[in-house]
This record gives C-alpha cells, structure tokens and sequence, in this order.
C-alpha cells in the first residue's frame, strides 16, 4: 500500500440536490484551490448527479431509509470511478446520511460537522439556521452542535414555511431575486431580536447563491456550501498521512 499524493487525490460529489448549488459546489471548489494552492493546478472531481424529484418526495414523507438507498448506490459509483473520499451536496441529503444503503466503501465529509467545527472555531454561541424545512424541523443540526455548546435556532413557524417555499419555488428552480434577500434577512432580523442568535447557518446549499456576503444585519453568516468545500481541501492538500492510503 502507498499514501496517496495531494495529486492523486480524487473527491466525488453526490450532486443534483438540487443542480444549482451542484454547479456552485464545482466553481468553489475550483477557486478554492486556486486560491489556496496557487500553482496552476486543478482539483480531480467527479460529480455524479442523481435524479432528485423522487429525493425531494421521499424527504417530504421523511422516507429517510429511500433516501439513503439512493444514495447509495451513488456513492458506491463515485468509489468504482477511483474517489477515495466523498461529499453530499445538500444539506437535507445529510438527515439519511446513517442509512446510506449500501454503507459506504469511502470516507463522507459531513457537512454539519464541518460546521460545527468553524463556529467553535469562531466563538459562537447561538446560532440561527435557514434551510428547507424537513432540515430547520429536523433534530440534525441540534444532536451534532449541542455537544460542542451551541445552541441551535430556527425561525417562526410561518417563517420556516416561507423559506422553504422560497427554498423550492425560486432558489432550486435557479432564481434569485432581490425581494427574496431581502426576505430572507427579515427573517434573519427577527431571530436576532428575538432569540438574540450571535450567527446563521445557511443550512441549504442554495441560500448561498442569494445570500452571499459574509454578514447580514450585523450577523455573520456561515455558508455551509463554503464550509464543505473547505473541509473537503483541508483533506485533499493535506500533506499524506498514513490514514490516506490505496488498497
């Protein structure tokens, strides 16, 4: 066995949930690289795109277990193409991440944990989350953060409610508009007013294309999207270590 090099290292990415913020995974995690590793290299990506309609059903009936049986086999094909290790590019995929089916042969960059990690890092405490609403009524983000001291909170119910419309009605269809910014940091307003939040997670992977500065109102935002990609160049720059090796 040989550890892998930094260019040998192959990242995969369960994708089309939904295609937008696929897209944006790719272009981030390109100028990532660039920006992180500025030799004229490239990272080596494959995205498998799954067919996402009958996801976004069975999330809706919180179907978990069909969730994870289509992922799977997703996941499996990313490790027969060469990935050593992997990514789900949504945030609500992540709530089936325990009954992927079959179990993964590779190693998955949770996204909540990556986020977890950077508000430690960060110092805070309390924190809002914006998502679709099987993950803001979801016990996901709360079961990993609270061991860490952070608590979670969500918006209102009508609130939840409209994000989510927002979430399937424009951002995964690919329309961002300025109104619905401009919603979206009402809604942001209110927790900080109320709940006294001292941050925001963008939960779903399409906020970041319609929220993107780093702070909004006076709260920092966390992109869980950005905080992936970065997870997952932390593992493909590392320098190699005997946990990467090919068997």
């Amino acid at each position: 066995m040989t550890a892998l090099t930094r260019d040998e290292r192959i990242l995969g990415i369960v994708g089309g949930t939904g295609p937008e913020s696929t897209v944006d995974y790719y272009r981030s995690l390109v100028a990532t690289w660039r920006r992180r590793r500025p030799d004229g290299t490239y990272p080596r990506v494959i995205i498998n795109s799954i067919e996402a309609g009958r996801l976004f059903e069975n999330l809706g009936s919180a179907d978990f277990d069909a969730v994870g049986r289509q992922l799977g086999p997703a996941v499996a094909a990313l490790a027969d193409a060469g990935c050593q290790r992997a990514l789900l590019a949504s945030n609500a995929s992540h709530l089936a991440f325990a009954r992927i089916e079959p179990a993964p042969r590779i190693p998955l960059i949770h996204i909540v944990e990556a986020a977890r990690d950077v508000a430690v890092r960060s110092g805070f405490h309390r924190l809002g989350l914006l998502g679709t609403r099987f993950v803001m009524e979801s016990a996901m983000y709360p079961i990993v953060l609270a061991p860490a001291g952070l608590q979670v909170v969500v918006p209102t119910s009508a609130d939840r409610e409209h994000v989510h419309e927002i979430y399937f009605g424009e951002l995964v269809r690919g329309t961002f508009r300025d109104e619905t910014r401009s919603r979206l940091i009402s809604i942001v307003e209110t927790m900080q007013a109320q709940a006294g939040i001292d941050a925001v997670i963008l939960g779903g992977t399409e906020l970041p294309l319609v929220l993107r500065e780093r702070e909004y109102a006076g709260v920092p935002v966390l992109d869980s999207t950005g905080i992936h990609v970065e997870a997952a160049l932390d593992w493909m720059l590392a320098e190699p270590a005997r946990s990467d090796r090919q068997v």
